[in-house]
């Protein structure tokens, strides 16, 4: 892409969506790297590192996953000795979920690796800039949830 067409190009949507893949794309592949560990399921640990014995519903909630997707994240994530599921005993129909010690460990460690994405992420903006920023995002967040 030109300089000139960079400037003129003002389609949002296109944006978003080719910065997300990007980003995306480049976050999974720095953290199965860096932790041996796609990035999908590191959102999870993390997310249990919080609400370790939540349920499977609360995940796919937290994820924006469907129940199919979150059932084959969950066994990868068990496949993997992340997490352990165990029958509900309040409801015998659900299964909590809960961290494993490698599970526990893989979480912390990726905690300094998000923020340093984050910092990277922002490193070129001032202060008011990121305000905006958050402010676009939280709006996007907002309106469509």
């Amino acid at each position: 892409m030109s300089d000139q067409t960079k400037e003129t190009d003002k389609r949002l949507f296109y944006k978003i969506n080719i910065s997300q893949r990007l980003l995306l794309k480049h976050v999974d592949r720095e953290s199965t790297n860096r932790l041996g560990v796609p990035l999908i399921q590191v959102t999870a640990l993390l997310y249990l590192i919080k609400n370790d014995g939540c349920q499977l519903n609360d995940l796919s909630a937290v994820l924006m996953q469907n129940k199919s997707a979150i059932t084959t994240l969950v066994g990868r994530l068990e496949k993997n000795d992340l997490i352990v599921r165990k029958k509900s005993e309040a409801d015998g129909r659900a299964s909590n979920l809960f961290l494993t010690d490698k599970g526990h460990k893989v979480g912390i460690q990726a905690l300094p690796m998000m923020k340093e994405f984050n910092l990277e992420l922002l490193n070129k903006f001032s202060d008011s800039e990121i305000e905006i920023i958050h402010r676009f995002v939280d709006t996007i967040i907002e309106n469509y949830r």
